[in-house]
């Protein structure tokens, strides 16, 4: 992991160079293949669909094997782990408690006696993607799923890519949160088709669901025809410890990002250079364990990072600065440094308080802002599934109160038009 000192004159531009070598860049080429695939689906429809199952998947499907009908089929309660049913159904019952919090009120107020309304309603159709393959995230699914739930989103629609050995849990899960449209079908060829719509699938009107390099340029392109969540990029943690906190602990709470993907980031921020070397010592002899051993290397040596300063109290600046997706906030001086953190995913508050909680069963939602969008954007919610209208109603006193000053506005934009519906009401008709 390269070390960085906060006190060296250059710290910031050192700074801004390490956070620029993850800075992703779509080739050209990958936008070209994204803009075909979408091309076909739109015109070709389910023809597209199963040619490019095959193509991409190695997946022979049929056109009625598109939407997947009966997913009892594809999971045996009896062969599935129990406890680990058990943990999924309290990461729901966790997940629903909190987000059923966030629904937000509707409110009414008088402007001069003209009633005025925001009222909140939820988006009619959502698409999930569910990526497959070698990453399956069946925890991503309840995160997107439970908040829409709880929305009221009529119809939700999930797609993941076609696979011989579709995953139990998944196929559980799907069934478990009583999701009735779920179809064989991932890539950009998957965005596309949510967007536009096809013989077997109906279009949708916001898109949700992280993906590789091909599903985020879809996600891009398509966007403004359907709304998207985010667009999602590698995994991020800063954390913040001292010499007082467990170092053993500390190079866990790192490795759980990097394991995520080579282009993962991890950030230890800590006052000594002592409790540093304990805990990269302690990474050399626990990353021997992991499964993803490789994959933790990499990521930490292409964007691992280590920031020595003396009083982790000014940490909040280059918290803010970097704006990761994930904090944890282990040392000492972490209250007063939460106090100055504006920017931040998820924030994970003592030496107990490790992410994975986050990302699993603690009931907040895992789906969060990365690559410095946490300074302008928040983790996933129900309002992100909801959309707010505007209501006026304007009686005869209150046009009376405000009608001269919609006048004397539109004669300053010369907008006659404006001026007239208003005028035209003077006098009111019979």
């Amino acid at each position: 992991m390269k070390i960085l000192t906060y006190n060296s004159d250059n710290f910031w531009d050192q700074l801004e160079g390490h956070l620029s070598l993850r800075e992703e860049d779509t080739s050209s080429k990958i936008e070209a293949d994204v803009k075909s695939i979408i091309k076909d689906i739109k015109k070709y429809g389910d023809d597209k669909v199963i040619q490019f199952a095959k193509d991409f998947d190695k997946i022979n499907l049929k056109k009625d094997e598109i939407k997947l009908s009966d997913l009892k089929k594809l999971y045996s309660l009896d062969k599935l782990n129990k406890e680990t049913i058990e943990s999924f159904r309290l990461a729901i019952k966790n997940i629903r408690n909190f987000h059923e919090k966030q629904f937000p009120s509707d409110y009414e107020i008088l402007n001069m006696n003209a009633k005025l309304r925001s009222i909140w309603k939820p988006m009619d159709s959502v698409g999930l993607y569910v990526p497959g393959g070698s990453a399956v995230y069946p925890s991503s699914l309840i995160m997107s799923v439970v908040p829409a739930q709880i929305a009221g989103v009529k119809r939700i629609v999930c797609v993941t890519p076609p696979s011989n050995n579709f995953n139990p849990y998944i196929a559980f899960l799907l069934d478990e949160l009583k999701v009735n449209e779920v179809y064989q079908i991932g890539g950009a060829q998957a965005i596309a088709a949510l967007t536009y719509g096809t013989q077997t699938i109906k279009s949708v009107s916001k898109i949700f669901g992280p993906g590789n390099a091909y599903v985020t340029a879809a996600k891009k392109q398509v966007f403004g025809k359907v709304g998207i969540d985010l667009v999602a990029g590698p995994s991020e943690i800063i954390v913040v410890a001292d010499e007082e906190n467990n170092p053993e602990w500390v190079a866990t709470d790192i490795m759980a990002q990097a394991e995520h993907d080579e282009n993962a980031q991890s950030i230890l921020i800590t006052n000594s250079n002592t409790f540093a070397n304990k805990v990269i010592e302690q990474i050399e002899k626990l990353k021997k364990t992991l499964s993803k051993k490789i994959t933790v290397e990499i990521s930490l040596k292409k964007n691992g990072l280590i920031v020595i300063m003396d009083d982790l109290k000014s940490s909040y600046k280059i918290i803010n600065k970097i704006a990761p997706e994930h904090l944890h906030l282990q040392s000492k001086e972490k209250e007063i440094i939460f106090k100055n953190v504006n920017n931040a995913g998820g924030i994970f508050l003592g030496e107990y308080s490790t992410e994975a909680f986050g990302d699993y069963v603690a009931g907040t939602n895992h789906i969060l802002p990365t690559s410095g969008a946490a300074k302008f954007s928040s983790g996933l919610g129900v309002i992100d599934f909801m959309k707010k209208n505007s209501v006026v109603e304007i009686n005869q006193l209150s046009y009376e109160n405000l009608s001269k000053h919609v006048v004397n506005i539109s004669d300053v934009e010369n907008l006659d038009a404006h001026k007239l519906s208003v005028t035209i009401r003077q006098t009111k008709q019979n």
